[in-house]
């Protein structure tokens, strides 16, 4: 049974008041909210921003339900950044430990090369700001939408897939689940040449353990794993899923489970109807097989991060080795650091240390869906239907979870 107080359930199995519920849920303390981490140790400024930086105009980088994302510029080195500003009190909640938690894992990750930087933080009366690495490439989003020449090739999502894969298997060993790894969340450094990737966005992100089973109704809709529709544990093979997704996406430009509305990709997800013909041409078979051992309905049967970078499609031979590459021109240039290099020295920073601490599809019902508040993003069509039940799998969604809020940030 969903607990009431996690999901913000119709008034008609409310059995707390509202504001005596509201009042427990800000009185918890850090540890009685599983999979949060606890306090971070970046200093929280409280000067005002705009001391320090000025937003640059008509540089919105992204807007999602609670927090809008700007360009800014540092006023003492003139460098550029991205602002992530973001709402402390949400339908009514404080929030303000969930926000400390993503600040948290970004810490956490500080020394990977492929998790977004965090550079500094301020704080308001109603909001938290989060100045973060800038990545001038955009989301690959672009890419996947774009028309097939203008799109990923093959070498190319071999390429991004493997940093992804090493950024995401980096997490996993530190216990850390994104819950939310979709192509608006893999940035790029640069788009053309095409750059190297940053994941972003570590607001639904948990810490999972063997100690406690962590259960969630969270994600984006054509992403989410059939464990989360049928609310069973979170692990880190939740992830893995999405990664798959993922892969079929780049590789295609459409979203194999998107149905004609959310129902009907929540169904489509949980009796796993997904085609690897249609929309194939030029795809290979190593890059079908790597999907397929991540598409696997049962968790523990689907690969994980590090058995990804083993697979023959992302070892083929035609696939550069950066380390090799870097390491003929090291000795020469000292700037030059291998990407494996830079990924040692993050596993043995001593600041990224281990965070401490059947049912089927079929059983996901409308009414399950409505009471957990599963307020997912509609999806948009962005080509024409085709002459049939299915759906064209072309597609621009909204981010996940929460609601829009009225009005205006102040930045």
């Amino acid at each position: 049974m969903i607990p009431e107080e996690s999901y913000g359930v119709m008034e008609k199995c409310c059995r707390t008041p509202r504001t005596v519920r509201r009042q427990q849920m800000e009185e918890r303390k850090p540890h009685d909210r599983p999979g949060l981490l606890g306090e971070p140790c970046t200093p929280i400024q409280s000067q005002p921003f705009s001391s320090r930086y000025t937003i640059a105009p008509g540089h919105e980088l992204g807007r999602g339900k609670f927090a809008v994302v700007r360009k800014c510029i540092e006023k003492e080195t003139e460098k550029e950044f991205a602002a992530k500003i973001m709402r402390k009190r949400r339908k009514g909640q404080d929030c303000r430990m969930e926000i400390l938690h993503e600040i948290a894992v970004l810490e956490l990750a500080k020394d990977n090369p492929w998790v977004i930087k965090l550079h500094e933080v301020y704080e308001t009366a109603t909001e938290m700001i989060l100045v973060l690495e800038y990545a001038a490439g955009g989301e690959i989003f672009n890419q996947c939408i774009a028309e097939r020449e203008e799109a990923f090739k093959e070498k190319d999502v071999q390429r991004l897939m493997r940093q992804i894969l090493r950024g995401i298997s980096f997490l996993h060993r530190h216990n850390v689940v994104h819950l939310d790894l979709k192509p608006q969340n893999i940035l790029l450094t640069s788009d053309r040449p095409l750059g190297n990737i940053k994941i972003v966005d570590f607001g639904l992100s948990r810490i999972v353990n063997n100690n406690e089973e962590l259960r969630e109704i969270m994600g984006t809709p054509e992403y989410v794993a059939p464990e989360i529709l049928s609310y069973e544990p979170i692990s880190t093979a939740t992830d893995m899923w999405s990664i798959g997704v993922l892969a079929y996406v780049m590789l295609t430009g459409t979203s194999p489970f998107l149905g004609d509305d959310k129902q009907h990709t929540f169904l489509n997800i949980s009796q796993l109807n997904i085609s690897f013909t249609e929309d194939f041409e030029g795809v290979s078979e190593p890059a079908v097989d790597f999907m397929k051992n991540l598409l696997v309905r049962e968790p523990e049967g689907r690969a994980t991060a590090e058995d990804c970078l083993q697979h023959p499609w992302l070892a083929e031979g035609d696939l550069p080795d950066p380390y090799s590459s870097a390491m003929c021109t090291v000795q020469d240039d000292k700037q030059i650091l291998p990407e494996e290099e830079e990924e040692q020295k993050a596993e043995n920073s001593p600041e990224a240390s281990p965070a401490q601490p059947d049912t089927e599809g079929q059983t996901v019902t409308e009414e399950l869906i409505l009471m957990a508040s599963y307020t997912l993003g509609q999806c948009r069509q962005t080509e024409l239907e085709k002459q049939s039940e299915a759906i064209t799998k072309r597609f621009k969604f909204e981010e996940p979870m929460l609601q829009e809020i009225p009005g205006d940030f102040i930045y």
